[in-house]
């Protein structure tokens, strides 16, 4: 289902245990872990940049929200605004006032 810039699944993909990833712009790069059995659970995304794997992407940006479909809407939400403002940085798009 398309949300904001992203075509991501509900969250009951997370609730089974699934972990997705994408990117767009070429180089604007995410992951979303559900992290179920943490104490307290939660939903663990990152996002880097660059045409570099995962795995071997040295700088990530990380941050959390809880493991419900609440928390959910939240890393959606951030996630469509780094896009923002990642499209900002590289002259896509203007910087609008909010």
């Amino acid at each position: 289902m398309l949300r904001g810039y992203m075509d991501l699944p509900t969250f009951a993909y997370f609730d089974f245990g699934n972990t997705w990833s994408g990117s767009l712009l070429r180089d604007f790069n995410y992951r979303i872990e559900p992290h179920a059995k943490d104490e307290p659970p939660c939903l663990r995304v990152f996002v880097w940049f660059g045409d570099i794997c995962f795995d071997l992407a040295e700088e990530k940006e990380t941050f959390e929200e809880e493991f419900s479909d609440e928390g959910y809407q939240r890393v959606v939400e951030k996630l469509n605004k780094r896009i923002d403002n990642y499209r900002v940085s590289i002259g896509q798009i203007e910087k609008t006032e909010s």
